[in-house]
C-alpha cells in the first residue's frame, strides 16, 4: 500500500494498544452495519469506495505535541485521503469518548 494520509490530533490520547484495538472493532463493526453504511452515505461517504471489508487501515502514535496521531493507509493517496473522512466522521467521537 503506497497511500498514506495523517491527521493530528490536539487531545490526550491515552493507551496507544486500546485505542487500536478499539478502533480495528469498529471497523470490523462498520463492515457488517447496514444502518451505518446508510448513515455514512448520508454524511457524503461512499462505502462501496472505502473498501471497508479490507483490513484495518488506521495506525496510531503519540504525536510530537503529545496529542495523537493518526495515519491512514491505502493503494493510493485519494483513498487515504477519504479513509480519514471516515475517521474524522464515524471513528473520532467513538473512540475519544
Amino acid at each position: 500500500m503506497d497511500g498514506r494520509a495523517e491527521l493530528l490530533i490536539a487531545s490526550e490520547h491515552g493507551d496507544l494498544d486500546e485505542i487500536a484495538a478499539r478502533s480495528a472493532g469498529i471497523w470490523i463493526g462498520l463492515s457488517v452495519d447496514d444502518a451505518a453504511h446508510a448513515a455514512l452515505r448520508r454524511d457524503g461517504l461512499d462505502p462501496t469506495a472505502l473498501r471497508l471489508t479490507g483490513l484495518h487501515p488506521f495506525e496510531f502514535a503519540a504525536a510530537p505535541d503529545g496529542g495523537l496521531q493518526v495515519v491512514a493507509h491505502a493503494n493510493d493517496n485519494e483513498t487515504a485521503e477519504a479513509l480519514l473522512d471516515l475517521f474524522r466522521v464515524y471513528f473520532l467521537r467513538r473512540l475519544l469518548a
